[in-house]
């Protein structure tokens, strides 16, 4: 990246002054505008940068890890997950499960207020009750509200033989229905193992009954949450205040302990880490190729002259990176032989050593993370003389080309990947998108081959199998692939029907295997997430589901 520390120097010293006008405006504006009445301790703003696109804080239609992230902070569900992935209460306080797994009984909190910003700070709205959870849920699965988190609840809850009932919030024929203020109950058709941990996930967060139909809800959001949106000026900057009125405690202490959270929108990744090494953001997230090698040994671990001065978290995370095959049009990838060839022919273990220097595990199991599986799926390893004997197996014609759409970021994946497939004679083509137009081709069709990710929802197998099942090719579901297998399918329903905790873990590796066998994807790497931070922050968290949680963090003054 760089080629000495003299010349780091000078770039962290320009960077330092383009950015410094900017900080000391903000600062001015936070501790003066509106009279004084809106002031903030400099030293309790908690400052990072994003550079994903943020289009709307609306939990219906949330999607993008960058979008939760801000969402989390300002929405609560009715329950959360804690550090271990388990259900723990939120705006609900407790709940009773019972007819065998289908009847969800909530019990509501009664002291959570929805809060917005008037123009001179925050406001109370209305004070929480089930009519808004009602509202939230039947939002979703309303056709007209088209929510990429339908799925959550599609083919799970029982649904009217009236659909126009959905229009009504409280009828007991829809799923979701409230005997009173403070009680909410959902039916399920069948049981639903993960449900609880499924209604942790950002489409269930819940908004204000009725206050969501106005289409500048995903740039004025309402919330319950820790946070709220103060100010947010498109591609530049987004600006949360505390909720002072937030009902969760710490002890005695009422959270958040920040006083703001200020999120820039630099596009370049490398700019952006600059400012974070030259001490301008609190938290920088994950792994670069413009930066990698001048903060990390090939080991994964810090390189002792930034050891002293930032913190590092680096855990598993439920994410798996892949090749994608597109199988809904006639050609090549349709021969199971050729995908298995390719797969047989990707070196994973120089990706994860050479690229990811050491962070994440090479993807030579299932699509599953193997963290999340009680058994093991024997997938794709490196293994040239085998890809060729699969290849010549094929029949596929060597001087038909291939085309790789990916992003910037994993160019080096790509070009790594299109050397090791030379090595049969094939001709592959590197089409390079940014993000929004790589998920836009791969959305409708357009793509022969992709790189693709699967970050877990929900922390549990059903949620990487799903992704593969015949009713959820996209638009409308994640199969991205449009892989579609009889043999498959049955094994992830046989998975769904299972209710004890060892036959679902057996079912699970069972479907993974099947899917595997068919190789829809190749599997690149298994990550682990990482996350650097300054020294005067702490309470910063890390999970396997690399979430991020701001309401816990301290900072002080350095």
């Amino acid at each position: 990246m760089w080629r000495n520390d003299s010349d780091s120097k000078s770039i962290l010293k320009r960077g330092y002054c383009f950015y410094t006008p900017l900080l000391l405006l903000f600062t001015f504006l936070l501790n003066n505008g509106c009279k004084n009445v809106d002031k903030v301790t400099e030293g309790l703003i908690f400052r990072y940068n994003e550079d994903a696109v943020v289009s709307s804080l609306d939990p219906a239609y949330v999607k993008s890890q960058a979008e939760i992230w801000v969402a989390s902070q300002i929405f609560n569900g009715l329950i959360e997950l804690d550090s271990h992935f388990k259900p723990v209460p939120s705006l609900a306080k407790s709940w009773e499960i019972t007819q065998n797994g289908t009847v969800y009984k909530f019990n509501l909190r009664r002291d959570v207020w929805f809060i917005q910003n008037d123009g001179t700070g925050q406001k109370k709205i209305k004070r929480m009750n089930a009519s808004d959870v009602l509202y939230s849920f039947l939002r979703i699965i309303r056709p007209e509200t088209a929510s990429p988190g339908a799925w959550i609840f599609n083919e799970k809850v029982q649904m009217p033989v009236d659909r126009k009932s959905l229009n009504t919030l409280n009828s007991k024929e829809n799923p979701f229905y409230a005997p009173n203020d403070s009680t909410v109950i959902l039916q399920l058709k069948k049981p639903f193992a993960p449900f609880l941990t499924l209604l942790g996930t950002s489409f269930c967060y819940i908004v204000p009954n009725g206050m969501a139909e106005n289409h500048r809800f995903g740039h004025s959001p309402i919330g319950t949450g820790p946070f709220y949106a103060k100010m947010w000026e498109e591609d530049v900057r987004l600006v949360l205040r505390k909720n002072n009125s937030y009902f969760e405690f710490e002890g005695e202490k009422r959270l958040p302990y920040l006083e703001a959270v200020n999120i820039d929108f630099i596009k370049n990744k490398q700019t952006a880490f600059l400012q974070f090494l030259s001490g301008n953001y609190d938290f920088f997230n994950g792994l670069e190729t413009s930066y990698k090698d001048e903060l990390l040994t090939f080991k994964g671990e810090l390189k002792p002259k930034y050891s002293s001065r930032i913190n590092m978290l680096k855990k598993p995370f439920l994410n798996t990176e892949y090749i994608g095959f597109y199988l809904g049009k006639d050609g090549p990838l349709r021969n199971l032989d050729f995908r298995k060839a390719l797969s047989h022919a990707v070196d994973r273990q120089a990706i994860v050593k050479y690229i990811r220097n050491g962070i994440g595990e090479p993807g030579i199991n299932g699509f599953v993370p193997p963290d999340l599986l009680q058994g093991k799926v024997n997938g794709f390893t490196y293994d040239l003389s085998k890809a060729k004997r699969l290849l010549i197996r094929s029949g596929v014609n060597l001087q038909e080309s291939l085309t790789l759409t990916t992003t910037p970021d994993y160019m080096d994946i790509a070009v790594l990947v299109k050397n090791n497939w030379s090595k049969l004679g094939l001709i592959v083509n590197i089409d390079i998108q940014n993000g929004a137009m790589l998920r836009q081709k791969r959305n409708k069709g357009d793509v022969q081959l992709f790189r693709g990710s699967w970050i877990a929802d929900y922390s549990d197998a059903e949620n990487y199998l799903a992704c593969f099942t015949t009713p959820n090719f996209s638009p409308s579901g994640p199969n991205y692939t449009h892989f579609s297998n009889p043999d498959f399918d049955k094994a992830y329903k046989n998975m769904l029907n299972q209710t004890l905790p060892k036959a679902i873990a057996e079912s699970s590796v069972k479907a993974d295997q099947c899917l595997i066998s068919q190789a829809p994807v190749i599997i690149l790497y298994y990550d682990k997430s990482l996350r650097l931070s300054q020294k005067n922050v702490r309470n910063l968290s890390n999970d396997a589901s690399n979430r991020l949680i701001l309401k816990t963090v301290r900072k002080t003054v350095k």
